[in-house]
């Protein structure tokens, strides 16, 4: 399986990171907010037995960003909707008590976050998961609901705890 977090050496970026979505964006009827692209592996992955049998074909969904709707994925031309309750892991853009997941793939929250800069002065957050992914250690598109790679959330959640 190809890392969504596979590092383009030529561009030394991270593929997932690049996806334009600027043409391929639905919004969601429960917020009006915008929605990316899903893959279907992640649909596959996330979606609890039930819902995913029930929707027939992961393919057509969007992950819905909009931190305060209940929406994870949707599908509007079937009608389909899945919300928080129908995936698998806490969806951490969707959440507001703790654990805040960050990064699904080597488990750092919000709080793990904050309180190694609260203890050290810094994170060590983006050095180690950037290290993981080179090794391809990483598995972002079965363990994050967005599917894509977590490093630019992690980098403004470490902004985010280290203040003005």
């Amino acid at each position: 399986m190809k890392s969504c977090c596979e590092i383009d050496n030529a561009a030394s970026r991270h593929s997932c990171c690049d996806i334009k979505v600027n043409e391929d964006t639905a919004i969601c009827k429960e917020c009006n907010g915008k929605g990316k692209p899903a893959r279907e592996i992640t649909i596959e992955s996330l979606v609890k037995e039930p819902q995913l049998e029930a929707i027939e074909s992961p393919d057509g969904f969007y992950y819905c960003e909009t931190p305060t709707c209940g929406v994870v994925y949707f599908n509007n031309e079937r009608q389909v909707y899945l919300h928080k309750e129908d995936v698998k892991v806490r969806v951490g853009i969707k959440e507001t008590e703790s654990p805040i997941s960050i990064c699904y793939c080597f488990g750092w929250t919000q709080e793990r976050i904050f309180e190694q800069i609260k203890q050290q002065g810094n994170s060590t957050a983006v050095k180690e998961i950037s290290a993981k992914i080179k090794s391809g250690e990483c598995e972002c598109e079965i363990k994050n609901p967005s599917g894509r790679c977590c490093l630019g959330d992690v980098n403004k959640m470490v902004k985010k705890g280290m203040g003005p």
